[in-house]
């Protein structure tokens, strides 16, 4: 989780930095909207959708950094840390345990700007993105409590196609591309903070996020950690959705015309 972490303090010290925009002077009403740079954290739960079907909620929390390039548009870097979880009795008699870190590079169009020659402080925006997820899950028994699957240990190694092993092994984290789609509502508070609900849906290249592959219950005796077995496209990825409560903090005062 190092290289998360180290991706959480750019954001942080980059917040602060954009923090200068306070300096500034008040953007005059005839221009019609100025919209500043704002740092947002959020807090909610989560639900797995991989191959243990009957998901289990857990917790996710983040916090996102964006910078506007236009009324309607604006870009971020968001940084996410949590837990998925799932179970399913009837076949794999398991239930699984994910903890992840993820980093997400973020577009954002903001529909309630759009036509409006009046600027809005509420916001609607439409998201997308791309971002690398840190992930490390293990299945159990849901009886014995049994450890059954694990994606890392000191067996485990990189893959770029899922069956070919490449570089150390050892990795503690399995890393994987993540591509979230999403929609958030921002509600101001003032003119620097709002209250913001957010839903998204995260697709993942992996079919690894609960430790299970498709139609697999294969328990791993040896201590091998999981790899796909199979090349990426063949399995059917995993994904996770999250419904989040937030603030929004700018750095200036939005301005909008009478």
């Amino acid at each position: 989780m190092k290289k998360f972490t180290a991706f959480l303090l750019f954001i942080c010290l980059f917040a602060h930095l954009t923090n200068a925009q306070r300096r500034s002077p008040a953007p005059s009403r005839e221009t019609g909207y100025d919209k500043p740079a704002s740092v947002s954290v959020r807090v909610g739960p989560t639900l797995l959708f991989g191959d243990l079907k009957e998901s289990r909620s857990a917790w996710t929390a983040g916090a996102q950094l964006t910078l506007p390039v236009s009324r309607m548009l604006s870009v971020g870097l968001a940084g996410d840390l949590g837990r998925l979880r799932g179970e399913e009795s009837a076949f794999y008699h398991a239930r699984s345990d994910c903890r992840f870190g993820q980093g997400t590079l973020v577009g954002m169009l903001d529909l309630l700007q759009l036509g409006k020659e009046k600027a809005r402080l509420s916001e609607f925006n439409l998201y997308g993105g791309v971002g690398l997820i840190l992930f490390n899950a293990k299945a159990y028994d849901l009886t014995t409590d049994q450890l059954l699957r694990l994606t890392n240990n000191e067996n485990s190694f990189r893959s770029r196609d899922g069956i070919e092993q490449r570089g150390r092994r050892g990795i503690r984290n399995t890393h994987e591309l993540s591509v979230p789609v999403g929609v958030r509502f921002s509600s101001p508070l003032s003119r620097r903070l709002s209250v913001t609900g957010d839903i998204r849906y995260t697709f993942v290249r992996t079919d690894k996020l609960d430790a299970t592959l498709d139609n697999n219950n294969l328990t791993l005796k040896d201590g091998r950690a999981q790899t796909e077995q199979i090349l990426y496209s063949q399995n059917t990825h995993d994904r996770f959705g999250a419904l989040s409560v937030g603030v929004v903090y700018y750095f200036g005062e939005r301005q909008k015309n009478d």
